[in-house]
C-alpha cells in the first residue's frame, strides 16, 4: 500500500510488515488524528474480531468501557491485547491522539512472548509489566516523531529484536487458525484434527494455548467479523443475503450472534460504527 504524504494532520492506514517480519507480523493499523475538544467526545464500538497483537499510544489515551458490566479504565501506554470475545467501547481523548496496532499472525505473538495466549484473553495488559522496559523507549521515541514511515520503521527495529530470539516455528495449529480466518465455516474438530495431524484433545489444548480460545469460537467471532465487514461494504444487501452468504442457517441464527458479540442488532451496530473516528472524520 502507498504512503500517504509524510506529514499528515489525520490517518487511519493499514501497512504490511517488512519481509523479515512477515512470519510474524500481519499488518500495522496507523490512527492519527487531532480532535476539537469543544464537540462531543468520539466513541468507537469494538465487538470481537479475529485478532491480537500489540498496541502503542505515544500521544492520548482511550478509555475502555465495557457495556455489559459498565467497567470503565484507562488503557495503558503501551499493552498486549489477547482475543477479544466481549464487546468494549472505547472513548476517544480530546486532543492529538496517535495509535499504532501491531496486528500478528496466529501463533505469531505466543511464538514470540512464549506465555499462553489464554493469559490476555479478552484484556488489553500493560506491555511493561509482561515484556520489558523497552517499549516505553519505543513509545517516547514514537511520540516525538512527525514521520509516519520512521513510526513503522521505529517499530520495526524494535520487533526484529525480539524475533531474533524465537527459536520455534509455525505450528500446524497455527495453520488451521488461518484456514479458520479466511475461511469461517465449522468443519468439525475431527477434521481440523486430521489436518494437523494430531488428536481433537490435542488440537484444542494447542489452539487454546496459542490463540486463547478454542477453535469453534474462533470460528464464531470470524464469521461474525466477516459478516459485518461485508455488510458495511454492501449496505444495499439485505441481512437474509448476509446470513446466507456467510453460512448462516438464517438470520436468526445471525441475529444471534450479532446480540452476543455486540449486544445489539445488526442494524444498531451498523448505526454505531457509522459514529467511529475514523468515519466521522473520513479517514476509513
Amino acid at each position: 500500500m502507498g504512503w500517504k504524504p509524510l506529514y499528515f494532520s489525520m490517518i487511519y492506514q493499514r501497512i504490511l510488515p517488512c519481509q523479515a517480519l512477515q512470519p510474524f507480523v500481519k499488518e500495522y493499523l496507523l490512527l492519527h488524528f487531532v480532535y476539537d475538544p469543544t464537540k462531543p467526545p468520539l466513541v468507537k464500538p469494538f465487538p470481537p474480531l479475529p485478532e491480537h497483537g500489540l498496541e502503542f499510544f505515544p500521544k492520548g489515551l482511550v478509555t475502555s468501557v465495557n457495556p455489559l458490566t459498565g467497567t470503565v479504565k484507562q488503557e495503558p501506554r503501551n499493552t498486549i491485547y489477547g482475543q477479544p470475545v466481549s464487546r468494549f467501547n472505547f472513548i476517544m481523548p480530546s486532543d492529538d491522539y496517535l495509535m499504532i496496532r501491531v496486528i500478528f499472525h496466529m501463533g505469531g505473538l505466543f511464538r514470540l512472548l512464549r506465555i499462553p495466549m489464554t493469559e490476555f484473553t479478552d484484556k488489553k495488559i500493560d506491555s511493561e509489566l509482561v515484556i520489558n522496559q523497552e517499549v516505553r523507549a519505543v513509545n517516547d521515541r514514537l511520540a516525538n516523531t512527525e514521520s509516519y514511515p520512521l513510526m513503522i520503521a521505529i517499530v520495526e527495529q524494535y520487533l526484529r529484536s525480539k524475533i531474533r530470539q524465537v527459536t520455534t516455528d509455525i505450528h500446524a495449529v497455527d495453520k488451521i487458525g488461518q484456514l479458520l480466518l479466511q475461511h469461517p465455516g465449522w468443519p468439525g474438530l475431527d477434521w481440523l484434527a486430521n489436518q494437523a495431524c494430531l488428536s481433537p484433545r490435542q488440537l484444542e489444548r494447542k489452539f487454546v494455548e496459542r490463540l486463547g480460545i478454542g477453535p469453534k469460537l474462533f470460528t464464531r467471532i470470524s464469521r461474525f467479523h466477516r459478516a459485518f465487514r461485508w455488510k458495511e461494504a454492501n449496505p444495499e444487501a439485505d441481512w437474509l443475503t448476509v446470513a446466507v452468504n456467510f453460512g448462516y442457517t438464517d438470520f436468526h441464527h445471525l441475529f444471534k450472534d450479532f446480540k452476543e458479540f455486540a449486544g445489539v442488532t445488526p442494524n444498531t451496530l451498523l448505526s454505531e460504527s457509522a459514529l467511529s473516528p475514523e468515519k466521522i472524520l473520513r479517514l476509513d
